[in-house]
């Protein structure tokens, strides 16, 4: 049955006329860029508040090519600028500063490198004898951002010659760099950061998140380019951890507005959708969209046939931060695990974690949806052992080791930790209903000691603390089940070893950012890193002047233990620090993370 005809404009297609403002030229020695409002991308002509809407306008660089007789700085200046024009998605403009061989072998999309600087020439030579010359462009890297999409930090000084060879009377770039460069400035107008989302390779309920810069093209909208991207798959750093309830070779067709319904249509392949898939591909839709479907209704069809209508909010279980609804935390005191209360003392958890004071430390807790909520805990010191929050429970062993990292729990109810087997050689390990099993781990992990680790909520990562004998790094790996095999793969560092700095707790925000806690001459600070960009937000770390023993977080939350004997709860209005508990209160513990 064939639904009403596409009677409202495609989302972002909108643009502001000449009549809402003159545009502006702005020109670089030989090159000129105009800015022309249009609609869908990162950077709004007016304030944004860092929000989207189905058609907002933003700065649009229209690339120009060399003018006649410039020199060979211009030519540089122009190539940039060019680079940065994301309304020529082929960059053909840009190729017309190079050489017609360099502009043959030239490929921008192997990598794109971020950089602040400026570009320096010989002026003593004399360009009018010269028939060859170089620019170069000087000043510091910023981050990489690979074909997939992925940004790496990057750092030190950036020095890249360009050569140029005057052909016919004109310069022209002969040996241009292998790869796009673009400014910070650059980057927010040409590309856009999203969040994409994917079920977890179990099939189990929920999404993982993977975090990608997609460039700009003027002739879609913010919601077009977030579904292609989402279409065309996961990164390779999470694709073996996570699936897609897409079919493969799923297209876009079009996306239109009609009323207050945001109608997305796709080509057939998505008929073939197993029923029990449907929820997790609505799912994957607005949580990639995001606030540009919030409060409106969603419509799916395949090649114009009426589909299914639904609303975003019904997919909130779904979140990969996995916590929902109030959330209870937790904390030591006199030996014992106790619940916060909104006043007044905390109250002993049931079973043994609440009534066996002593025997235990390093509490994690599960998932409070799971009934009964699990707490994991070092006791004997000769392994991890658990007991149900129920009356009279047991604690149990399911992790047998001597020198065991405090317990963590996956959204999957299984427990993790770290066995320093010696100095240098670590081994991981899961447990299950009491079952524990071995994890495959890359090299780079097991080599040194892990002083902790934990998984992140959306059961997709691990971060980890691990002394080599050169000082604490955090380092961060993606989880892939198969059957009873469990691995770590795709290792990096998140921080690298400072003799200076000591790492001293970390803690899981949300599914994407890691709470670190460090210890160095200076003090002590606690910093917010993106575990996907390897970077700290531009508010930078906290200094903190308490002394802190260990910290818990959740999305817009954080409790720390003070050597004081309190707990502190930080404020992220106020930013402040209150006491919610003390008389010897410390572990504070939120479920997972």
């Amino acid at each position: 049955m064939r639904g009403p005809s596409m009677r409202s404009e495609r989302l972002g297609a909108r643009r502001l006329t000449a009549a809402a403002g003159a545009a502006l030229v702005l020109v670089s020695g030989g090159a000129g860029c105009a800015t022309v409002p249009t609609s869908g991308s990162p950077r709004a002509a007016q304030e944004d508040h860092g929000k989207d809407t189905l058609s907002q306008p933003y700065v649009r660089l229209i690339a120009t090519p060399p003018k006649k007789g410039a020199p060979p700085e211009d030519i540089v200046k122009g190539f940039q600028a060019a680079m940065g024009a994301f309304d020529d998605p082929g960059l053909a403009i840009a190729r017309e500063y190079l050489t017609p061989g360099a502009a043959k072998h030239w490929n921008p999309w192997r990598l794109t490198r971020i950089y602040e600087g400026k570009i320096e020439s010989d002026r003593a030579q004399n360009l009018q004898e010269a028939t060859r010359t170089t620019v170069t462009l000087k000043g510091t890297a910023v981050a990489t951002i690979d074909a997939e999409g992925r940004s790496t930090p990057a750092a030190g000084n950036l020095v890249e010659p360009f050569t140029l060879v005057k052909q016919n009377g004109e310069w022209r770039i002969d040996v241009p760099p292998d790869a796009r460069l673009l400014s910070y400035d650059d980057l927010w107008r040409a590309y856009r950061k999203v969040d994409l989302y994917y079920p977890p390779a179990t099939g189990e309920i929920g999404l993982v998140a993977d975090r990608v810069w997609v460039p700009i093209e003027p002739s879609r909208g913010v919601p077009e380019t977030l579904v292609r991207r989402l279409l065309a798959g996961p990164t390779s750093s999470i694709r073996n951890a996570v699936s897609s309830a897409f079919p493969p070779g799923t297209e876009l067709n079009r996306i239109t507005v009609e009323g207050d319904t945001v109608v997305l249509d796709f080509s057939s392949e998505l008929e073939s959708v197993p029923t029990d898939r449907l929820d997790a591909l609505k799912a994957q839709l607005v949580w990639t969209l995001g606030e540009l479907v919030t409060g409106r209704t969603v419509e799916i069809r395949v090649n114009g046939e009426s589909g299914m209508r639904f609303r975003p909010a019904d997919y909130a279980r779904y979140d990969p931060n996995v916590l929902t609804g109030s959330l209870q935390a937790y904390y030591m005191q006199g030996g014992r695990l106790l619940q916060f209360k909104e006043k007044g003392d905390g109250t002993p958890v049931p079973g043994a974690a609440g009534e066996q004071a002593g025997k235990f430390s390093q509490p994690a807790v599960s998932n409070t949806n799971q009934f009964p909520p699990l707490v994991a805990a070092l006791v004997n010191g000769d392994g991890v052992y658990v007991a149900p929050m129920t009356p009279n429970s047991q604690w149990q062993r399911w992790i047998a080791g001597g020198d065991m990292s405090p317990p963590s729990w996956d959204r999957y109810g299984a427990v993790w930790s770290a066995e320093r087997v010696n100095p240098h050689e670590s081994r991981v390990w899961t447990a299950e209903n009491g079952r524990a099993r071995r994890v495959d781990i890359d090299d780079e992990l097991s080599y040194g000691r892990i002083i902790e680790l934990r998984v992140s909520r959306d059961g997709a990562r691990i971060a980890a603390i691990v002394d080599d004998g050169l000082g604490t790094s955090v380092k961060i790996g993606t989880i892939v089940r198969n059957g009873q095999q469990t691995r770590i793969e795709s290792v990096r560092s998140l921080i690298e070893p400072r003799d200076a700095r000591k790492i001293k707790d970390i803690a899981w925000q949300d599914a994407a950012d890691l709470l670190v806690l460090s210890e160095g001459s200076s003090g002590q600070e606690l910093a917010t890193w993106s575990v996907m960009e390897g970077v700290v937000p531009n508010d930078g770390p906290i200094k903190l002047d308490s002394k802190i023993k260990s910290i818990a977080a959740v999305p817009d939350h954080v409790l720390a233990a003070a050597d004081e004997g309190q707990v502190l709860t930080y404020s992220v209005d106020k930013h402040a620090w209150t006491p919610r508990a003390d008389n010897g209160a410390t572990n504070p513990v939120y479920p997972l993370g």
